[in-house]
């Protein structure tokens, strides 16, 4: 009897459908999804200039602009059709809308408007709005009663403008969270002020790049758990009061903060100015004693000293610093810290860290003296130390004792469970290895047994260069190639790997052999990592130069202790 393929996706209720494509990326909706079977071509029967999912009653159309595979058509009016005719003839209830309209295909506001009433006649529960607008004109209009919709829990509103008129008063009394991100407004109507002042009951609040007055208040919220303003221009100073649960506060950029509330619960606070006094930690302590993840952003900060004896609960520690003189940190309850150091440092810098317990440690900056400091650092009093990444800048060649400060490095990080080190390869100063040094070394330099690789376009050049001098330094057990990396690398390392001599003859003159002679077997790892490499080596040479790969891609590799 012949093998039949049923296609029992098509046999599910069109409800249970629609809520698995729910959780599929909008691209792949209108890519793949309706490739899986019928029931799914059905759903996805609408063909539009930007790919539309929708899933009932939880709806989002997106008009912004993302790949559009081949065979998609790019008629604007099938997505304008679709939106009004879904959004007009459901009659039920409303769980979430998420419209993102680009107004350089969609003209027409009062169509628009349209839509939001739709959704606001249908008791919306959570609204996601945002509106790209034609370069160089208004942004889209709100209407105002959009902030008089009772059923609404979560509101999201970015890139738009709206007023609060005196007849018709916000009145979002269910509302629990608000992001308002691109907004403007009237400075003298204090609209974002009146709006904040509406939601008795909301418990996170976000305002991102809005223009504000010099002054904002947040009173008499007593449900806020999380406030974050960032970026907002005009803003001065931020006023806090009667706010005894707020649990997480960031304030960036600079400026002043007034809180009149206690900051008991207050567990999480990000902050960000030009200049950071040196008692800023004792502040910080005296304000919040019970802090449990704190992140500073400064230009400068000369005497960078924490200790748990200030901030005894303090598990997670984030610093991006310019211009510093000393850094001591010294506490045993902290988990994970993250230090950004990019700007050169002066040559009798101290540098001390001494965090017993630590599980994740991230730095990114200068080599000198960080290796050595981080090496003695990890060995001696973080055997704990579970998740290590580590990002150089610079693009100067390594000299000698950079190598060797890299091989102590690495081997002293062997108990690390992952560990992820990013050097700067966007010139054919690799900085892996200088080419010289292939007289003194023999491969494998660093002992790395999973390492994975993200290399850009605009490496393309050197990419064969690259693949030699990595796989001269290291031997990897599982080498995997990122998302986002150069079509055009993986191409060259998939040759290079499969097309390898059985018995090469590339240096049998030189007393170091390379890694062609080291490599013993090869195999691409699942079939995604193979579907991915057919894909990729289908291009024409000429469709590489700005194509990413876009899966993972994962080879197991076979080394020989002795070359042949």
């Amino acid at each position: 009897m012949e093998d039949e393929q049923i296609d029992r996706i098509s046999k599910l209720p069109d409800e249970v459908l629609q809520r698995i494509l729910s959780f599929v990326p909008v691209e792949d909706v209108a890519a793949r999804a309706k490739l899986v079977s019928k029931a799914w071509k059905k759903l996805c029967e609408f063909s539009f200039h930007r790919p539309l999912w929708f899933v009932y009653p939880i709806c989002s159309f997106f008009s912004t602009p993302i790949p559009i595979p081949e065979g998609i058509d790019h008629d604007m009016g099938s997505f304008i059709n679709g939106v009004d005719s879904f959004l007009k003839s459901h009659d039920s209830r409303l769980g979430r809308l998420i419209l993102c309209l680009d107004l350089d295909y969609i003209e027409s506001r009062g169509l628009i408007d349209s839509w939001i009433d739709a959704a606001l006649e249908r008791k919306v529960v959570h609204l996601h709005l945002r509106f790209r607008p034609h370069y160089g004109s208004n942004l889209y209009h709100l209407p105002p009663k959009v902030f008089g919709t009772r059923s609404i829990t979560v509101l999201l509103l970015e890139e738009c403008r709206f007023e609060i008129r005196e007849d018709l008063l916000p009145d979002l009394p269910a509302l629990r969270k608000l992001h308002l991100r691109r907004i403007e407004c009237d400075e003298e109507q204090e609209a974002i002020q009146k709006l904040i002042s509406s939601c008795p009951s909301i418990q996170d609040l976000t305002i991102i790049s809005c223009r504000l007055q010099q002054q904002l208040h947040i009173w008499g919220l007593s449900n806020l758990q999380r406030l974050c303003v960032d970026d907002c221009y005009g803003l001065e100073t931020i006023v806090i009061i009667d706010a005894p649960n707020l649990q997480s506060l960031k304030h960036t950029p600079g400026g002043s903060l007034i809180l009149k509330s206690s900051g008991e619960f207050l567990r999480e606070f990000v902050v960000s100015g030009l200049t950071v006094p040196d008692n800023f930690i004792q502040i910080i302590a005296s304000r919040f004693p019970n802090l449990e993840r704190l992140t500073i952003k400064c230009d400068r900060w000369n005497r960078i000293e924490i200790s748990d004896h200030q901030l005894k609960r303090l598990e997670r520690l984030e610093i991006n610093c310019d211009l510093w003189e000393r850094i001591e940190i010294s506490h045993h309850q902290l988990k994970r810290l993250d230090l950004t150091l990019i700007r050169s440092h002066p040559k009798d810098a101290m540098f001390k860290i001494d965090t017993p317990n630590i599980h994740s440690l991230r730095y990114k900056g200068y080599r000198s003296p960080v290796i050595s400091l981080l090496s003695s650092f990890i060995n001696a009093s973080s055997p704990s130390l579970q998740e290590l990444d580590v990002r150089f800048v610079g693009r100067k060649d390594y000299t000698l004792s950079s190598i060797l400060r890299l091989q102590e490095f690495f081997e002293k990080m062997k108990h690390c469970q992952h560990m992820k080190v990013h050097l700067d390869t966007t010139y054919n100063r690799t900085n892996l290895i200088i080419p010289k040094l292939r007289q003194i070394f023999s491969p494998p330099v660093y002992d790395i047994k999973h390492l994975s690789l993200l290399l850009p376009y605009y490496s393309r050049r050197y990419h064969h260069y690259m693949i030699d001098r990595i796989l001269w330094m290291c031997h990897p057990q599982t080498l995997s190639i990122s998302p986002r990396t150069n079509s055009h690398f993986l191409k060259i390392l998939y040759n290079k790997l499969m097309n390898k001599e059985e018995h090469p003859k590339c240096c049998t003159s030189r007393p170091i052999k390379c890694w062609q002679h080291y490599l013993e077997e090869v195999q691409i790892d699942g079939d995604k990592s193979k579907f991915e490499i057919d894909r990729i080596m289908k291009m024409s040479d000429s469709s590489h130069t700005y194509m990413n790969c876009e899966y993972e891609v994962r080879f197991t590799l076979k080394w020989r202790s002795q070359p042949l």
